[in-house]
């Protein structure tokens, strides 16, 4: 194994444009990226990928049978998580095989990334995490002073605007469940939008608000089937959307939204301009309408979703307390001061930094410290279910487990090494477990499976 920093000279030749153009081919589609432990695989020598601090993590990288090619050389580094470097190399695999060691010596992920000095495109990369000591990870985020108040003032002023509920009945191929797409007055003269599915001629259900992942989602039923197979297990069921915009969009709703892109990072040095103001109370506005529905049970509102959904729906847990459970997949929307301490931040990422990502911008720290999940997440008071994989990038595991273990409510997490931005095998059977506890839902096995949907995080402003 050797340590090394290796510049490479890049030799481009002059030629004449006509000549150039002349001799263009035509261009080939990209083939698809490599999902990460597909060719070249790691993994950590405890099945659990949890260490004390202090303690050595080998890292073993496998070449898979059947690989497109063996590589001579691999570069490798270690990082707190994807954010601040420890060590870097290259290694050679002997008889198909080389390790890696590591440690923290406090609480942190170790993130190992493996890649081929050559033929990456077609290898892929190797990448597997090391959780030391997870659940003594500490939160960066700093709970303002007036946190409670400001939003005890954002729900005033939400609840003096009538709700002046839409409904449409939406056609769609499962006879057994009505579906309708909805919408409701939120704060500054906006509209939150929603799909809005019940077993045909049920009464007396629990609630399900699933909240959206990032993005514009969900963009008409082909994104949104999830919200019929959670009527289809037996709850009154609601998915919801970030924005003013309709469910089923025409190219013009679509040419309309493109002024919002990167919307994550729209009026964020501003508490009040910051575009999740709406975002969240919209969550609320949503709860209103579902308790409003005469097919409630009047007992169990769960709220649900993954990446910035996840998020969310910890968040509409602590805005509102007719919320009575939780499911959270790969929270986003956490540990923005993350980067001031050499640790990651989950999508959006770089929230708290100036136009060149670089330097921090105090007015969008003090802003957004009252849009962090962290700080939402000292005020549940209701069972929290979680998931978080080892190697997701998108929302690190140290921003998930900051969130966990922030959390003073019945809680549990499925931490899952090797797994990316997505749920693990495990938790299908831990989230019907959690709905027959807390929604009365009686063998959710049995019945149909709604997916989560974790959206697509923005990166870019």
């Amino acid at each position: 194994m050797k340590h090394s920093h290796a510049a490479l000279l890049s030799l481009v030749a002059l030629t004449p444009l006509v000549s150039l153009l002349a001799a263009e081919p035509a261009a080939k589609p990209k083939p698809k990226p490599v999902n990460p432990n597909t060719w070249i695989k790691a993994e950590t020598d405890h099945a659990d990928a949890i260490y004390k601090c202090g303690e050595k993590a080998v890292f073993r990288v496998i070449l898979a049978d059947k690989a497109p090619s063996v590589p001579a050389e691999l570069t490798w580094s270690l990082t707190l998580d994807g954010a601040k470097v420890l060590g870097q190399g290259t290694v050679t695999l002997k008889d198909g095989s080389a390790t890696v060691e590591g440690t923290l010596d406090q609480p942190g992920v170790l993130q190992f990334k493996v890649t081929p000095t050559e033929n990456a495109e077609a290898l892929g990369i190797g990448m597997a995490g090391a959780a030391f000591e997870p659940f003594h990870i500490a939160p960066t985020a700093k709970l303002p002073a007036d946190f409670e108040s400001f939003w005890t003032a954002q729900k005033a002023e939400l609840a003096k605007i009538p709700l002046d509920a839409k409904i449409e009945p939406v056609a769609q191929d499962n006879a057994t469940i009505d579906l309708f797409e909805v919408s409701f007055a939120n704060i500054n003269g906006l509209r939150s939008h929603g799909y809005l599915a019940k077993p045909k001629g049920a009464t007396s259900l629990p609630i399900m608000i699933s909240q959206p992942g990032m993005g514009v989602h969900p963009n008409g039923l082909k994104e949104s089937r999830w919200v019929i197979g959670n009527a289809a297990l037996g709850f009154l069921a609601l998915d919801m959307s970030a924005h003013d915009i309709p469910m089923e969009r025409t190219p013009e709703d679509e040419a309309r939204w493109k002024k919002f892109m990167g919307y994550p990072y729209i009026g964020s040095d501003d508490r009040m301009t910051y575009y999740y103001r709406q975002v969240f109370t919209g969550m609320v506005r949503g709860i209103d309408y579902m308790t409003s529905r005469p097919e409630w049970n009047h007992k169990a509102i769960i709220s649900s979703g993954g990446s910035q959904g996840g998020g969310l729906a910890i968040i509409a847990a602590a805005l509102d307390p007719r919320i009575t459970a939780v499911v959270s997949v790969a929270p986003a929307l956490g540990e923005h001061t993350g980067p001031l301490h050499g640790r990651p931040d989950a999508a959006p990422i770089n929230l708290i930094m100036g136009r060149d990502k670089k330097t921090p911008d105090p007015k969008i720290i003090a802003a957004t410290a009252y849009y962090d999940t962290v700080n939402f997440a000292r005020f549940v008071k209701v069972p929290v279910l979680m998931s978080s994989g080892l190697i997701d990038t998108a929302c690190p595991p140290m921003t998930v487990l900051s969130i966990y273990n922030t959390l003073t409510c019945p809680k549990q997490l499925d931490l899952v090494q090797l797994l990316g931005h997505n749920q693990g095998p495990r938790f299908n059977e831990l989230r019907n477990r959690f709905f027959m506890e807390h929604a009365g839902i009686t063998n959710p096995a049995g019945k149909a499976t709604a997916p989560t949907n974790l959206g697509a995080p923005i990166e870019k402003k």
